[in-house]
């Protein structure tokens, strides 16, 4: 799993890179790795529009889509299995301690 770094660590090194800082020295500096800078610094010259790409307000935007896809499909197969139920299509078996006891 990816570390993840505080937001505005990201965006004062990001605004050091768009203002012509080295990799290595920030680097350096930070302590931060050069791949991970180089990253930052592509997505970075994307998001000021400098460079062609997906910005990363777009990508936020279809991830959070794509999670509330996840939830509603969730939602829609228990609303299915419900109705089912309802209907008389699938037999609902007690659980074993579901009976009351024999006197």
């Amino acid at each position: 799993m990816p570390k993840r770094y505080p937001i505005e660590l990201r965006r004062d090194v990001c605004k050091r890179l768009l203002a012509g800082a080295s990799v290595v020295g920030l680097a350096r500096e930070t302590g931060l790795s050069q791949g991970t800078l180089f990253r930052w610094k592509k997505q970075a010259f994307i998001d000021a529009g400098l460079a062609p790409g997906v910005k990363s307000l777009e990508v936020d935007e279809l991830a959070q889509a794509q999670r509330t896809i996840e939830e509603l499909e969730t939602e829609l197969a228990l609303v299915r299995a419900a109705a089912a139920i309802f209907n008389g299509e699938e037999p609902i078996s007690p659980k074993d301690g579901a009976r009351l006891p024999r006197r």
